[in-house]
């Protein structure tokens, strides 16, 4: 593993909060680690000072491949720093499933299917890294509703309405989408988040019976 720090206009201004914050991502990682042992062993995290963050938590992330994660964090410093540091871990997490479920060579075909890759990285973070992700939160009164109607949408590339924010004020419908259906994939057949990361994608929807 290695952290790469991308050089900025005011990163001599952001050098000690930088340094914490990859402190942060190391620690992350040799935690989540063990339990993503089918993930390649070359994993690049790339660090970057940011505007482009999740306004509640200071940060975000993108994961390129099986071994390139893009790692942000608010060039601003909006947040209290620590706030900042205290959802790095979470954040690792989340990528690191990615990571290491594209280095099964699994495909996501549809948007269904993207749904469930979201929802993986999801519930992982919250299963191992003890967060509470305001991403995988959802009402079970509507849940139904969202997945017939992320069904009905042409396959491809999911759109960012359907990821981050929809026109009609809705927040991450992809992921509430994708943590449902994992949580009641491991309801019903007993496995872990671990285990159904591994796993084909209609395999995972036929355990949920989605």
């Amino acid at each position: 593993m290695k952290i790469h720090i991308a050089d900025s206009s005011n990163a001599d201004k952001l050098e000690k909060f930088t340094n914490a914050y990859s402190a942060e991502v190391a620690k992350a990682y040799a935690d989540a680690r063990p339990l993503l042992s089918f993930g390649s062993e070359h994993l690049n995290f790339f660090v970057q000072p940011s505007e482009s963050v999740i306004a509640e938590t200071g940060v975000n992330g993108q994961t390129i491949n099986s071994e390139f994660i893009v790692l942000k964090f608010d060039e601003n410093l909006e947040l209290d720093e620590e706030v900042i540091l205290g959802n790095v871990r979470s954040m690792v997490f989340h990528e690191m499933n990615h990571a290491a479920r594209f280095n099964l060579s699994i495909w996501h075909k549809t948007p269904l299917d993207m749904c469930l890759f979201e929802g993986l990285a999801t519930v992982f973070e919250r299963e191992h890294a003890g967060s509470q992700p305001l991403w995988g939160r959802y009402d079970k009164t509507v849940i139904s509703e969202w997945i017939n109607e992320i069904k009905d949408l042409e396959d491809g590339i999911l759109s960012n309405d359907y990821r981050f924010e929809h026109p009609d004020g809705r927040r991450w419908i992809s992921y509430k989408v994708g943590a449902y259906i994992i949580d009641e994939a491991m309801s019903k057949s007993g496995k872990s988040v671990v285990e159904l990361t591994q796993m084909q994608c209609k395999d995972i929807l036929d355990l949920a019976g989605v």
